[in-house]
């Protein structure tokens, strides 16, 4: 499994890449769909990760009964 880090350095890498076809393309929507999946991934997965280990932030969780 990759590290926080290392998924966030890709998906930056891969907007970046995004950007420079919009400005070559001049097409403002180019990979759009693309950039919401990639931002909506990061959060589940930014949300999972302080689900499975909470840390400092435990005290701030509502845990629904399931």
């Amino acid at each position: 499994m990759r590290s926080l880090k290392e998924r966030l350095e890709q998906s930056v890498a891969t907007l970046e890449t995004l950007e420079r076809k919009r400005l070559e393309m001049r097409s403002p929507a180019h990979g759009q769909d693309t950039e919401w999946s990639l931002v909506e991934r990061e959060l589940r997965e930014i949300e999972q990760d302080i689900l499975d280990e909470p840390g400092a932030l435990e005290k701030f969780l509502v845990r629904r009964k399931s």
